[in-house]
């Protein structure tokens, strides 16, 4: 489902305490041709990462050690607005989807991951991102 197949320029930072995550997600981003893609282990590296340089597309984990995804993706849209936020986790609990949802998540990503569904819903966010930006796919 690849766009095209020149690199994509968008800026992908993955937020997960699970290194394995970490890891399947960053490889599966790069074989679809994204190659502005880091990792974070836990929300407080990630909030450090986002004041380095800004990312378009961050994939936010809800259950971390310390502060939880929630409270995280609270302050990336505080501070970071344009930054979309794609929650992901291992628990399908529908009132911390909702949760995300009204707190300006982009999407809810369950694991084990689907990953036609997260390569979907990564491509419609960055095509509204483009268009927003004027850019063409």
């Amino acid at each position: 489902m690849d766009i095209n197949t020149e690199a994509k320029k968008e800026k992908i930072l993955i937020v997960d305490d699970e290194k394995a995550v970490r890891e399947f997600l960053e490889r599966f981003l790069r074989q679809k041709g994204f190659t502005n893609v880091s990792c974070a282990q836990n929300g407080e590296e990630a909030l450090l990462f986002l004041e380095q340089e800004k990312r378009d597309v961050v994939f936010l984990d809800i259950k971390m050690p310390g502060v939880n995804g929630i409270k995280i993706l609270r302050k990336i849209k505080a501070k970071y607005p344009e930054t979309s936020v794609i929650m992901i986790t291992a628990y399908a609990e529908r009132e911390i989807a909702e949760e995300a949802l009204k707190e300006g998540a982009y999407d809810y990503i369950t694991k084990p991951f689907n990953l036609s569904y997260l390569e979907l819903s990564l491509l419609s966010k960055i095509a509204t991102l483009n268009k927003t930006r004027g850019d063409e796919l």
